[in-house]
């Protein structure tokens, strides 16, 4: 079953594109590619916005920020609670994939990838 069609703010569709790679690797036609920019958050959370309720800002990142970090954006989804997940697990490995305390460097999706995996049960 196909995935309904998203329109814009503007209520205009997106216009798919040829894939400049030509044919797909299991198909017979060209390959599309959805025209929404990468850095945009599958969610709708704009992960830029975190880590601003201690009045820091994020530029100094340690691993304190990057906990804060972590605990703003798994609540602010509304759905769950920092006792929900592992948080320490989920800032070590973001770390590790980072190489960095300053988590904004993830993609969203890679972000969420990680946190989903330590969700507690």
């Amino acid at each position: 079953m196909s995935e309904p069609m998203r329109t814009f703010a503007n209520g205009s569709l997106p216009q798919l594109r040829e894939s400049p790679m030509g044919p797909t690797r299991f198909g017979t036609g060209p390959a599309t590619i959805d025209p929404a920019p990468i850095g945009k958050p599958a969610n709708g959370i704009d992960m830029t916005t975190f880590g601003v309720r201690s009045g820091r800002p994020l530029s100094d990142s340690t691993r304190e920020t990057a906990v804060e970090f972590v605990i703003d954006a798994i609540e602010s989804t509304g759905a769950a609670t920092r006792d929900d997940f592992d948080i320490d697990q989920i800032v070590s490995t973001a770390h590790a994939l980072a190489d960095d305390w300053d988590f904004r460097l993830l993609q969203p999706d890679t972000f969420w990838r990680v946190a989903s995996t330590f969700i507690r049960a």
